[in-house]
């Protein structure tokens, strides 16, 4: 299944989103995945720096990244036109195609930021809402999820870098919102670490996180990285990297394993591996083929 949560308040919008496809969805056959045996795919888009749209499905991922790819072209025709509406129209269209037979069962959670105004929309079969918060997916594990959200309190100070290359301490300033999705982010990566292989899952852990940042005043997917070294393994550790312009998608790189994973917007060829001896190689490979500018922890 999958577990997917937003809201859009005046102070922060995001998505916060496991990355598992369940066997459900590969009852014909059943093949063997990519990770582990497992299928794992993007199922929060960007689609342009104010519009992501993530997906929640029973028995319809192809449909569900071709609905949202198809508003991604008509946005780039017409940046002005609603992008909740266009799904809407398009979702009821893949419906009524169906003749009944094999119904796609969908939802959809849309984030826009315009005009420093934040947005949420939720498209179902049959209507669209406009919530602050939302979930899509399981309800179950979203039950599970709230049980393991704890109190966040952050750091009371930082160091911000100067222009000469110094370093001041300034008090951090952190707004409900952003402690909200803290919670959410940390609750979510606690509860697929114990679920891996159900219900919810991402790759080791590695969920999705997507804002409205604060420098760019746009939407982007948030990056991660983990390092080690010892004796015995070497390098260990891994990179979630994001390609936040032009061609939007995420790469997950292991350096003990020499290996990466790439995610891309609108590919319904859900998760592509990538052997490269370097994750300076695993970049170099996500441009040339995939044309994603990925940057994060190297």
């Amino acid at each position: 299944m999958t577990l997917i949560v937003a809201a859009a308040t005046p102070d922060i919008g995001f998505l916060v989103s496991d990355t598992l496809v369940t066997t459900l969805m590969h009852i014909k056959g059943n093949p063997t995945g990519p990770v582990n045996g497992e299928f794992h795919t993007l199922k929060v888009q960007i689609l342009n720096p104010r519009t992501a749209v993530a997906f929640a499905t029973s028995n319809a991922v192809d449909t569900a990244i071709k609905l949202i790819s198809e508003v991604h072209g008509a946005l780039q025709a017409d940046p002005s036109l609603s992008a909740p509406d266009r799904l809407f129209e398009a979702y009821k269209r893949a419906i009524e195609a169906s003749g009944g037979k094999d119904v796609p069962d969908c939802e959809f959670l849309v984030l826009t930021y315009n005009s420093a105004v934040r947005k949420l929309a939720r498209v179902s079969s049959e209507t669209i809402t406009y919530p602050e918060r939302a979930y899509i997916g399981d309800a179950n594990e979203y039950k599970k999820m709230m049980e393991l959200r704890q109190p966040y309190v952050p750091p009371a100070m930082q160091q911000v870098q100067q222009p000469d290359g110094t370093f001041k301490v300034l008090p951090l300033v952190v707004s409900a919102g952003e402690i909200e999705f803290e919670e959410i982010s940390l609750a979510l990566e606690t509860l697929v670490n114990r679920c891996q292989g159900q219900s919810v899952g991402a790759i080791a852990g590695c969920i999705i996180r997507v804002v409205d940042a604060k420098a760019s005043k746009e939407i982007e997917y948030l990056q991660l990285g983990e390092a080690g070294v010892s004796p015995e393994e070497g390098q260990t550790g891994f990179s979630v990297l994001a390609s936040n312009t032009g061609k939007r998608g995420i790469g997950i790189y292991y350096k003990r394993g020499k290996i990466g994973f790439v995610m891309n917007v609108g590919d319904c060829e859900y998760c592509r591996v990538e052997n490269a001896p370097t994750i300076r190689g695993f970049i170099e490979v996500a441009k040339a083929k995939y044309g994603l500018e990925l940057s994060g922890p190297t």
